[in-house]
């Protein structure tokens, strides 16, 4: 049985799907469309995470969310890498993005399971996360091309995965050590969702704040 918490995250998550779809429809660049269809993933995954194991026969969602781990880090190392300009930058995310599957391919079928949270591939994912968003933030910030932050979905899409990232890594870190304490991990698994929901309003936002408003002409 899902709580109200879980239902109003699954709603912010479809909703941001349905509205990152004027991408397509006001051909947005390629970056931003390619980003719809990573929101069209998650969506299948968090559907399938807390709505459909029992037509699965999977006992858990780990498998679910260990293997989106994989397809999200991949997506948004591939999503940065459109946006930073800097040549060098551009072939260390190619390269960790061949490398990390190494490493979630180790700890996630290897040393551990499917079955087993992989926290560490989550938290090293984290990491590489907020280096690539710095680095773009970076770039945006010291450039010489002026633009409405107001009104540029590539920093806004940014600025939520660095604040998620940012609140996860710690969050992530810490449920290491309190697996016996259940009440506590309940608690920050829960603060971890409402963060979870802003960077998704924050996504939508990001969709929405290129539609330019039409001015309606006066009869009078």
């Amino acid at each position: 049985m899902l709580t109200l918490l879980q239902k109003l995250y699954l709603v912010i998550v479809v909703l941001t799907f349905i509205c990152s779809l004027i991408s397509f429809r006001l051909q947005y660049p390629r970056h931003l469309r390619f980003f719809s269809i990573f929101l069209g993933v998650t969506v299948i995954f968090e559907l399938i995470a807390n709505l459909f194991l029992s037509y699965l026969h999977i006992g858990s969602n780990y498998p679910v969310y260990n293997i989106f781990l994989l397809i999200q880090f991949i997506s948004i190392g591939y999503y940065f890498r459109k946006l930073i300009k800097s040549l060098q930058f551009r072939k260390a995310i190619l390269i960790l993005m061949i490398a990390y599957p190494v490493f979630w391919i180790c700890t996630s079928l290897i040393f551990y399971s499917l079955y087993h949270w992989n926290s560490y591939a989550l938290m090293l994912g984290d990491l590489l996360i907020i280096v690539f968003a710095s680095r773009y933030l970076f770039e945006l910030f010291t450039g010489k091309e002026l633009v409405s932050l107001k009104k540029y979905s590539e920093f806004w899409i940014t600025i939520g995965i660095f604040f998620f990232s940012c609140c996860e890594l710690p969050i992530t870190g810490m449920l290491n050590f309190l697996v016996k304490d259940w009440n506590l991990v309940i608690r920050l698994s829960r603060i971890l969702q409402v963060i979870n929901i802003l960077m998704y309003m924050i996504f939508i936002y990001a969709y929405l704040c290129r539609i330019k408003p039409i001015a309606k002409k006066s009869l009078s």
